[in-house]
């Protein structure tokens, strides 16, 4: 396979696997078990680890009452209580668990940047894990788009915005995210999920920063 195919393959599996986890992190419904089907099927092609982690949550899944996985995702994320796992990136990165902090404003500010902004039928905060995961769903599109059209500076400029959007919303606050939720849930699905995001986010996080600012990736698509 030549490079440019293989980086048409990997970025095609990454933009599905953070689609899939946004989809995942959204009140759950029957539909979740082919969510689950695709996000697996795209972890093994781009072989990591986090696919057995994908398999379980798939079983997982499979024994669970939908109406159990709704009380379970409404208590973690939705209250009307206390909630013990905010979605939110500005909770974590921010003092006193603070919403709608500098770091919400920046994580818009990156959405704008691309010419995006949240849909209207979208009630959350720009920082919402959904809104975050699916933001690095487009950016890996954008990436694909690039090694379609053999640009290698848009990809570099690509990677260079993912490695920075990971390393200063994602894979800052989802770690502690992943340790609340698994704490606090009252179900395996959604401690099996949370672990699944941060062990991905990780993974990708550190594929993302051995590739200089993009440099390697790039000079492979041009030649």
């Amino acid at each position: 396979m030549e490079i440019a195919d293989m980086l048409k393959a990997q970025e095609t599996a990454r933009s599905l696997v953070y689609r899939r986890l946004a989809d995942a992190f959204c009140k759950p419904s029957p539909a979740l078990a082919a969510v689950l089907e695709e996000m697996e099927a795209a972890l093994e092609t781009l072989g990591s680890a986090a696919s057995e982690d994908a398999a379980r949550l798939k079983s997982v899944f499979c024994t669970v009452d939908i109406r159990t996985l709704k009380v379970d995702y409404t208590a973690l994320f939705l209250g009307p209580f206390l909630v013990p796992a905010p979605p939110y990136g500005s909770v974590y990165l921010e003092d006193e668990r603070r919403l709608m902090g500098d770091s919400t404003v920046e994580a818009h500010r990156q959405y704008l940047s691309l010419g995006l902004d949240l849909s209207p039928d979208f009630k959350d905060a720009p920082d919402h894990i959904c809104a975050e995961l699916e933001f690095m769903h487009l950016l890996a599109g954008e990436a694909l788009e690039s090694v379609d059209a053999v640009d290698a500076k848009r990809l570099e400029e690509s990677v260079r915005r993912q490695h920075h959007f990971l390393q200063n919303h994602l894979g800052a606050w989802v770690p502690t995210f992943a340790a609340k939720v698994a704490e606090h849930a009252g179900t395996d699905f959604y401690r099996g999920l949370a672990f699944l995001a941060d062990a991905f986010i990780a993974e990708d996080l550190e594929a993302l920063t051995v590739l200089p600012a993009g440099q390697r990736a790039a000079a492979d698509v041009s030649t």
